[in-house]
């Protein structure tokens, strides 16, 4: 036997190898499939799915509260500027405007390089840009900040679904994408009864500015006081950016080839009766996570990244319009 066909055949016998479908609870297939490697965020502890789940929860509110963070106070903004108050309302309009345009940019260098780096550099833009909407000496300074300020911190309207693909299986994302959907919407809606009720008394007391330390506190963190104000801000990193550097891994994750169907097919039908998936086990429990494996998943860059993953100008510009063919985008586009 010549060795091309004992490859041909060691090749068809592991067709015939039957492969451990792993099930849920209620014994019915996994979608998708998760792969052996133990950096597969399908594999991740469940107490790390959902740390992960919380945080991106947490920037997208983020996200929109800082949009409108500032609206209780725009009357005394517009006094200290001399501007009529409409055109103090501008500010929000932009941050608005260029939230619209992060996941544009944000997205495709997280399906390359990584969700990690980007959520990262998204909250530090959003610290930074509070933080310098809070310094502002003049309108134009304070229309460029928030306009960063809209634009940082909208990379998790982008990613937050695709983090929750990323990491939970097909039965799961119902619930996880409903949590992430209504931190979403509502940070616009409750930032101005928060800062009414807490920045109202903040805005009379210590100006309208500190409404953008309040922001800057929750992005990064932020303290000035007392003998300290008058000499120096003391800046500190902290907050989200913290919680997201020492608890958000990576979550992007190419799976082999070749592995089990992840699309629903013959092997992923829903049984009746007695009839059981083919090879079907234990319902699937997610393996232990070792330190070393975290830690992998913690670096930046992915060493993970395969060097297929590249990135494409197709992937700014193309890309983002295929969502058009799906009625359910291109409707609300329209009506809005």
């Amino acid at each position: 036997m010549t060795p091309d066909n004992s490859s041909q055949t060691d090749e068809k016998q592991l067709e015939h190898i039957p492969v451990e479908v792993k099930v849920d609870s209620a014994g019915l297939p996994l979608l998708p499939q998760p792969s052996t490697s133990p950096f597969d965020p399908l594999n991740y502890p469940n107490w790390l799915k959902y740390t992960i789940l919380g945080e991106i929860c947490m920037l997208a509110f983020l996200g929109t509260l800082n949009v409108a963070v500032i609206n209780p106070a725009v009357v005394p903004l517009s006094t200290e500027f001399g501007i009529a108050d409409v055109t103090g309302t501008y500010q929000t309009t932009i941050a608005i405007g260029a939230g619209a345009l992060g996941p544009v940019f944000f997205t495709p260098f997280a399906n390359v390089y990584g969700r990690r780096p980007v959520y990262l550099l998204s909250v530090l833009i959003g610290f930074a840009s509070a933080l310098g909407s809070a310094r502002s000496k003049s309108y134009g300074t304070l229309m460029f900040a928030r306009a960063m300020n809209g634009f940082g911190p909208s990379a998790a309207f982008g990613l937050g679904a695709g983090t929750v693909v990323d990491v939970f299986f097909m039965h799961e994302r119902g619930k996880a994408m409903g949590l992430f959907t209504l931190m979403y919407t509502n940070g616009s809606h409750l930032a101005p009864i928060i800062m009414t009720k807490v920045g109202g008394y903040i805005a009379r007391d210590l100006g309208w500015r500190w409404c953008f330390y309040v922001s800057a506190i929750l992005n990064g963190a932020f303290h000035e006081s007392g003998y300290l104000k008058r000499y120096m801000t003391v800046l500190t990193i902290g907050a989200m950016f913290m919680i997201c550097f020492f608890f958000m891994p990576e979550t992007l994750f190419d799976r082999p080839e070749g592995q089990v169907q992840t699309t629903p097919g013959p092997q992923s039908e829903f049984y009746e009766g007695e009839t059981q998936p083919p090879s079907a086990g234990e319902p699937f429990k997610s393996p232990p996570m070792s330190l070393k494996t975290y830690l992998n998943r913690m670096q930046i860059p992915d060493p993970q990244r395969p060097p297929s993953r590249r990135l494409k100008m197709n992937q700014f510009i193309i890309k983002p319009f295929s969502m058009l063919k799906y009625p359910s985008v291109i409707f609300p586009a329209l009506f809005l």
